[in-house]
C-alpha cells in the first residue's frame, strides 16, 4: 500500500492481479486511417457542422500568431499578420488547430453560481464555459500518429487558450483535458481536446492547495519540487529527463501506467511557462505518447493538465505560488470495482517502477 498525499488516499500496488485476463478493459478498436470523413464535424471542410469558431491557427502561421503572446497585440495588428500568413476566413478550411464552443456542454455560459438550499442539500446552476479544441484538420484518431509539427501547434494552442481564459478575469479554475478512446469517455474519434472554465475552485483542487500550502509552511519547500529532486536522484520511476521536464511514473500511481510530465522549474500556472518550455513540452509529450502506445498498445487514456487555480482580487488574476503545474496521463485499462467504490482506494496491477522501466527502454 502506498499513500498519495495529493489525493489523500491509499493505493494498492498488486502486480499479481495483472495475470487475470478479465482485469483489463478492451481498448477502442483501431480504425483504418482516412484523410477525411464527410460525417465528422471536426474534419477540415466540415466547419459548417460546428458552432462558430472561437479561435484558429491558419496554415503556415508565423510563431507570433499561435503563441499566447500574440493575444497582447491589438486586434488590427493580429488581423493584418494573419492575413499576410493566409487568406483564410473564419469557419472555413485552411487551419491547423481550431477552437469551437462545445455543442453539448455540461456547463452553462453566462450563468451565476448561486446556491440554493433544500433541507440538508445544496444545488447550483452549472455555471462555466466549455470549448472543444480540434487537434488536427484531417481524420486522425490516434494521438501517437500526429507528427512533431502538429504537436507544436497544438501545445502552443493549449497555452494560448488558457491565456485567453485568464484574460477574461472571471474564472477561478480552467481544466484542459483529452479523452482518448471510448474507455476514456470520448464520444467522437477525431482527435480533440477540451477546456472547461469554472467560476469556483473544485473541491479536489482546493484540498490540494491546502496540502501544498501546509507542506511549504512546515518544510520550507514545494512538495512537487521535492518529488522532482527525489525522483531525479533515485531514478526508479524516472522515464526521461529533458532540458525542462521530468517524465516519470508517480510513486503512488492510481492508474495502471500513470505518467506525469512535470516542469523542473517551479512554475505554478501553465500560462507562466516560457516559449522554450512549451517547445520542449510538445516534443516530450509526443515521445511520451509514442512510448505509451508501444508499452500498452491501443490503450485508451485521459490526459489532464493540472495548473494553479486563480485568485481574483480587484480585477487582478493571481496564481497560487505553492502550486506546481504538470500533465497527467492516465491509461484506462482497468475497471473500478466494489473495493474501489466502497473504500475510495485504488488498486493498480502495474507497479510504477515496472512501467517506468518499460517506457525508458523503448523511448525514442
Amino acid at each position: 500500500m502506498r499513500y498519495d498525499p495529493i489525493h489523500d488516499t491509499w493505493i494498492a500496488i498488486s502486480e499479481k492481479r495483472k495475470a487475470r485476463p478479465t482485469d483489463f478493459s478492451a481498448a477502442s478498436p483501431k480504425k483504418k486511417k482516412q484523410p477525411h470523413s464527410s460525417t465528422c464535424p471536426f474534419c477540415e471542410g466540415n466547419e459548417f457542422s460546428t458552432p462558430f469558431e472561437l479561435d484558429a491557427v491558419p496554415q503556415k502561421p508565423s510563431p507570433e500568431n499561435f503563441h499566447s503572446s500574440s493575444l497582447q497585440k491589438s486586434p488590427n495588428v493580429r488581423e493584418k499578420e494573419e492575413t499576410l500568413d493566409n487568406y483564410r476566413r473564419p469557419n472555413g478550411p485552411g487551419w491547423v488547430v481550431r477552437a469551437v464552443p462545445n455543442r453539448y456542454p455540461f456547463l452553462e455560459s453566462g450563468q451565476e453560481k448561486t446556491l440554493q438550499k433544500f433541507g440538508p442539500y445544496f444545488s447550483a446552476v452549472n455555471a462555466g464555459r466549455q470549448e472543444v479544441l480540434i487537434d488536427i484538420p484531417f481524420h486522425e484518431t490516434n494521438f501517437s500518429e500526429m507528427d512533431e509539427g502538429q504537436f507544436q501547434y497544438l501545445v502552443h494552442f493549449f497555452h494560448r487558450r488558457l491565456h485567453q481564459a485568464r484574460k477574461e478575469g472571471k474564472w477561478r479554475y480552467v481544466q484542459l483535458f483529452k479523452n482518448q478512446g471510448s474507455q476514456a469517455g470520448a464520444s467522437l474519434s477525431h482527435l480533440h481536446s477540451q477546456l472547461a472554465a469554472l467560476p469556483f475552485v473544485p473541491p479536489a483542487l482546493a484540498k490540494e492547495q491546502r496540502f501544498l500550502s501546509d507542506y511549504h509552511q512546515k518544510n520550507g519547500k514545494c512538495f512537487h519540487c521535492e518529488v522532482l529532486e527525489y525522483e531525479r536522484n533515485e531514478r526508479w520511476r524516472a522515464i526521461r529527463e529533458t532540458e525542462h521536464f521530468l517524465v516519470f511514473c508517480p510513486f503512488a500511481s492510481r492508474y495502471a501506467g500513470e505518467i506525469q510530465i512535470m516542469p523542473k522549474r517551479h512554475v505554478p500556472c501553465f500560462v507562466q511557462s516560457h516559449r522554450e518550455e512549451i517547445d520542449d513540452l510538445a516534443l516530450t509529450l509526443r515521445k511520451t505518447i509514442i512510448a505509451l502506445e508501444k508499452v500498452l498498445p491501443e490503450s485508451d487514456f485521459n490526459l489532464v493538465l493540472k495548473t494553479s487555480p486563480w485568485d481574483i482580487e480587484k480585477g487582478e488574476v493571481k496564481a497560487d505560488p505553492y502550486f506546481h503545474w504538470r500533465m497527467e496521463i492516465c491509461p484506462r485499462i482497468t475497471k473500478q470495482a466494489g473495493f474501489e467504490i466502497g473504500t475510495g482506494c485504488f488498486v493498480n496491477p502495474i507497479a510504477p517502477e515496472t512501467m517506468a522501466a518499460s517506457m525508458a527502454q523503448i523511448w525514442e
